[in-house]
């Protein structure tokens, strides 16, 4: 038998592992092995509440054996080694629960309360792992000894009365019970690590045959209207001023293996009175902005000309480019408009003509 503690502390302390230390136990065969107790908070180990011997992984305990748990192993004559609970624990468990459910006070199978060695700094030390001290619990330690099986066995710290865990703080580890007699084996102590997730590589030649590519084509795709009228006159510093928008045009390049990139430019003639031919606008009055068509973004490598300000807008001027080295399919484009009558000008309907034009750089 496992030698009984003279001093038994009021909290309950769970450890796993094997006596090492005058026993009247016969080896026996052990129960099945159970998973390893992945997920405990910190280290769990057991000790003799005696001698202090840590209990080795796979030594067969009786039911009635003393022990106790530890954060490390073989501390029962060193009080500096405590288990360390949260700032939000208002209590302590120890227990003996079905595996997943460590985190679950109403689901343990059997419990004891316990107590803090220290309630200000949160610390229990040595809590006890006897089996059949704990009484409460459902369905308790009287049918956990009667049908075995594994189970996790250890500390909890709590809070709310009990009811739920305190900031996730539990330790245990696994313990296997034989049916009937109670007889049971701590496996694993410590903090056990999960094994990394199965994974697997492999080596795959590979093999494509290619052919050369081929050079496509440069095309520049006027609006859908032949025509643009701009919107009615308003007076704007006193002048007559008119806007509109040019209308969505589009530059197509496929040109994959030159990417030789593109220049666009815009010139415009004098506006000329429709009613009377001798009454005109000079082209420097029509203001040209170069952007993006509406609902599309301009498309990397493609930039855009400054804008020529009506009133003093050259002719011939740039409209935007592409840089060489892009081949860019399809870059969809605008203008806007702004036509500034000088201030002898005759009211009336002007004409005339806006040339896009598309070169290869």
């Amino acid at each position: 038998m496992i030698k009984k503690n003279a001093i038994r502390l009021a909290s309950v302390g769970i450890i796993a592992g094997a006596l090492i230390g005058a026993t009247s136990l016969t080896a026996q065969a052990a129960p099945g092995v159970p998973p390893a107790p992945v997920g405990s908070t910190g280290a769990y180990y057991l000790v003799d509440s005696g001698t202090g011997a840590p209990v080795v992984a796979g030594t067969v305990l009786n039911y009635s054996d003393d022990v106790s748990g530890s954060p490390v192993v073989g501390a029962v004559n060193d009080f500096a080694n405590y288990f360390t609970g949260p700032a939000d624990a208002t209590g302590v468990k120890v227990f003996v629960t079905a595996l997943g459910t460590e985190r679950t006070p109403a689901s343990y199978s059997s419990f004891a309360p316990s107590a803090f060695a220290d309630p200000a700094a949160k610390t229990v030390l040595l809590p006890a792992g006897e089996l059949d001290a704990m009484i409460n619990g459902l369905p308790g330690q009287a049918a956990v000894k009667s049908a075995g099986g594994n189970y996790s066995l250890g500390v909890a710290f709590t809070k709310d009365n009990g009811v739920n865990i305190a900031s996730n703080a539990v330790y245990y580890t696994t313990i296997s019970i034989e049916a009937g007699t109670g007889l049971w084996t701590p496996y694993v102590t410590g903090v056990v690590t999960p094994p990394p997730p199965a994974s697997g590589t492999f080596d795959q030649n590979l093999s494509a045959t290619t052919i050369a590519a081929q050079d496509g084509t440069l095309n520049l795709v006027a609006p859908a209207s032949s025509t643009t009228t701009l919107g009615a006159a308003t007076l704007v510093n006193q002048l007559s001023t008119s806007t509109g928008d040019l209308g969505k045009f589009t530059v197509q390049d496929t040109r994959v293996v030159t990417a030789k990139g593109w220049d666009l430019t815009t010139s415009v003639t004098n506006f000329t009175n429709t009613a009377d031919n001798t009454k005109t606008i000079d082209k420097k009055q029509l203001g040209v902005a170069a952007k993006a068509a509406a609902g599309t973004t301009l498309p990397a490598g493609v930039t855009l000309a400054a804008a020529q300000v009506a009133g003093s807008a050259v002719n011939p001027a740039p409209f935007a480019s592409a840089a060489a080295g892009t081949a860019i399919a399809a870059t969809d484009l605008d203008a806007g408009l702004t036509l500034v009558a000088p201030a002898n000008t005759p009211a009336g309907t002007y004409t005339a003509k806006l040339t896009v034009t598309l070169a290869s750089k």
